[in-house]
């Protein structure tokens, strides 16, 4: 596996965001921010970003009178800036990535690309200045309710490369399992068999900060494959201010064979409902193949 410098990791940030990474360096990406908190940081912040545009801000033709609004803020920052003055801001841009591009990108991206970026910037920075004027809405506000449960599990999973979490417990049996989580933790939910997969163990993850809920896993010795299946109560996730779960998911779950596959960047999610408790399986199978090996959703 190569080894990433910090630039070099931050350089292809977009691309990890965005799905478009190959294997190689997703691989030298995920474990760089293993040992760099500030940059995982970034990827999370970003990531949160992109998702909470994608399932809060639904695609739209936008108003005339936003139009007007935008083209006279727009006006505004051209006449308060100059052209001039945004041929320096792209040519200063322009210089620093040049200056700060390691050697083997600048054999993949041309002088040519590096304008394009350095003006894409300028386009960017105008862009979100506009934005701000137009809505003065803090990030913190956007965010306060914004946690689907389906892009988290998903986030997490990818984070740790789909790899066995070391168990706070283990079982031999799914029976046994149940009966632990109700005696230490009051929790009444069904560990559901997994045809082909062996049951690992209980991790009680801190699936938001401050927040815990037990996370099943289960592993595929054969083909070396783990499943996480995070469960959550209904009703804790109805009072919690900050979860909430994809509309359409809870929509197609009515009855106890239900289920409902989001695809979530590279991942499938299966999410299905039993008796109170929410249940949200991701691995790196096909959403449906992974939904036909769990038991009772195949009675």
């Amino acid at each position: 596996m190569k080894h990433l410098t910090y630039q070099e990791a931050l350089l292809i940030l977009p691309a990890i965001i965005d799905g478009e990474a190959n294997d190689g360096d997703k691989a030298a990406f995920f474990h760089f921010i293993k040992h760099h908190p500030e940059l995982r940081n970034e990827y999370e912040s970003a990531l949160l970003i992109k998702e909470m545009l994608k399932s809060r801000l639904p695609r739209h033709s936008a108003p005339e009178h936003l139009k007007e609004n935008i083209l006279k803020k727009l006006t505004t920052i051209n006449e308060t800036v100059g052209a001039n003055e945004s041929q320096k801001i792209t040519s200063g841009l322009e210089k620093r990535l040049l200056k700060e591009t390691p050697n083997r990108f600048k054999k993949i991206y041309s002088p040519s690309v590096i304008r394009y970026l350095a003006a894409a910037a300028v386009i960017l920075i105008i862009t979100f200045t506009t934005i701000r004027l137009l809505d003065q809405t803090t990030a913190d506000e956007v965010l306060a309710d914004f946690f689907i449960v389906e892009n988290i599990a998903a986030h997490h999973f990818q984070l740790t490369g789909g790899q066995l979490i070391e168990p706070q417990w283990q079982a031999g049996t799914v029976t046994e399992a149940e009966f632990y989580l109700f005696e230490n933790f009051n929790l009444n939910l069904t560990v559901p068999p997994i045809d082909g997969a062996q049951f690992a163990g209980i991790v009680m993850a801190e699936f938001i900060e401050n927040y815990q809920i037990p996370l099943l896993e289960y592993v595929q010795h054969e083909i070396g494959e783990t499943i996480y299946v995070f469960v959550f109560d209904v009703d804790d996730i109805r009072a919690h201010k900050q979860l909430k779960r994809l509309d359409e998911a809870v929509k197609k779950s009515v009855h106890s064979h239900d289920f409902f596959v989001a695809e979530i960047e590279d991942y499938h999610v299966v999410s299905w409902l039993w008796d109170n408790n929410w249940y949200t399986a991701i691995s790196n199978h096909n959403g449906y193949d992974l939904a036909s090996l769990i038991v009772p959703l195949n009675p």
